[in-house]
């Protein structure tokens, strides 16, 4: 019994040894995936051991190994940080460096490539684009691409944006970088795209910013003009904060799965503001003028209920004339808190539920206690109101406005929330 009590005592003491040499380990797939960004940007802040990659016109000088210069092209075969400056003029940087991290630190840094992508990540287990502080850079791409290299793919269409990543791509510094996506898109990854205080203007003609297993965007000013969707992802995308403004010919913000925001200031001008299958707000400024629908779920991921919930933050909608909604969903709406203020022909179209259990909401100037279904009669989507009352004249055929429809000349701009606060219980 001695012996056998020595020998737990024993296995005891090595268990709790183990666990202290590795903290414990890792819980899941996440906290491993936490601690690989972090270091990941303390490499890109320090640049005292990075390999020095100085542009200069169609040439290009390498200080240190794992990078070489062919005929315009710079490629970076091996992981390790790479602080990159100068202007290239008709070239690229390709990242082939298997399964090791990249950091790339652009230090001013013009980038214009005249038969593909500026920046084709072809291969790395995740590459960070460090834009170093008080530096500006330009990177431009294609508008029609050459497939026929080695780090292209026809059948696929890769690469098909300025800066393009087949693995996880962050993208921080506080410098500025400026992406011109002739061809495409502007900056997509076919994995994670993370923004993490980053200074980005994009100017594309498809979608601006796509990360097609997700997006997350955590601080920074990022500025999107897109002929497609200014932030688009077939998985989810998070908004913690930061500035974010977009102009967009189709959707602001889609996502196949979800759309989160936590906070931020986002103004959006767009055919549609903000899609997915759920829609959730918690918190941040919101401003969408939209010529279609404001916010809208609708049945992307296959086993989800399509939803809207608002629980916090201000939403300001103002919807272009037609048969559009400010909030749409193929299921259900629930507002818990926040302030929505909505101006448009069509407040809320649901399909399943809709709950108004705390938060202010006004529509064209009047604030609402209920939701109302658009198609479901009565009001037409606006809520407890009366007819005669508010800011039209004259009697309608149908509801949706206190008074009835109004004219062709109506101006939404015409109507706005009351100054005074008030709470719906």
């Amino acid at each position: 019994m001695k012996t056998f009590k020595k020998s737990l005592i024993i296995i005891l003491a090595f268990s709790f040894i183990c666990l202290a040499l590795t903290g414990c380990g890792p819980l899941n797939g996440k906290t491993e995936t936490a601690t690989a960004s972090q270091s990941e940007k303390s490499a890109s802040a320090d640049e005292s051991s990075a390999v020095k990659i100085t542009l200069n016109g169609t040439e290009a000088s390498i200080s240190g190994s794992g990078a070489t210069y062919e005929n315009g092209n710079v490629i970076i075969g091996s992981g390790g940080t790479y602080s990159i400056s100068g202007e290239l003029t008709d070239g690229k940087i390709t990242v082939d460096a298997g399964d090791e991290n990249v950091t790339l630190v652009l230090g001013g840094v013009k980038i214009t490539s005249t038969d593909s992508s500026a920046i084709n990540i072809v291969k790395a287990r995740a590459v960070t684009l460090n834009v170093k502080d008080g530096t500006e850079n330009e990177l431009t791409d294609a508008a029609k691409y050459d497939f026929g290299n080695g780090y292209s793919d026809e059948s696929q269409e890769e690469p098909n944006a300025c800066v393009f990543s087949k693995s996880d791509l962050t993208v921080t510094g506080t410098g500025k970088l400026s992406v011109t996506g002739n061809y495409s898109n502007g900056i997509k990854s076919k994995d994670l795209l993370t923004l993490e205080s980053a200074n980005i203007s994009v100017n594309c003609a498809n979608n601006a910013l796509t990360g097609n297993d997700g997006v997350v965007v955590n601080g920074g000013v990022i500025d999107i003009t897109a002929k497609g969707d200014g932030i688009h992802s077939n998985g989810s995308i998070e908004i913690g904060s930061g500035t974010l403004t977009i102009k967009a010919d189709d959707d602001g913000i889609h996502a196949d799965s979800s759309v989160t925001l936590n906070g931020g200031v986002i103004d959006i001008d767009c055919h549609e503001g903000i899609e997915g299958t759920t829609v959730t707000v918690n918190d941040g400024t919101i401003t969408i003028s939209a010529s279609d629908d404001g916010i809208n779920a609708a049945q992307k991921t296959d086993g989800v209920t399509p939803s809207v919930e608002i629980n916090g933050g201000e939403i300001t909608i103002t919807m272009g004339a037609g048969d559009t909604d400010a909030i749409d969903s193929n299921g259900n709406i629930v507002i818990n808190g926040g302030k929505i203020t909505i101006t448009g022909q069509s407040g809320f179209d649901y399909e399943g539920k809709a709950e108004l259990n705390g938060g202010e909401v006004y529509l064209n100037g009047q604030q609402i206690t209920e939701i109302t279904n658009q198609f479901a009669g009565g009001m037409g989507g606006f809520g407890n109101m009366p007819r005669g009352s508010g800011n039209f004249g004259g009697r309608g055929e149908r509801g949706g406005f206190p008074g009835g429809v109004p004219g062709e000349g109506f101006d939404p701009g015409a109507a706005t929330a009351p100054e005074q606060e008030s709470t719906v219980a």
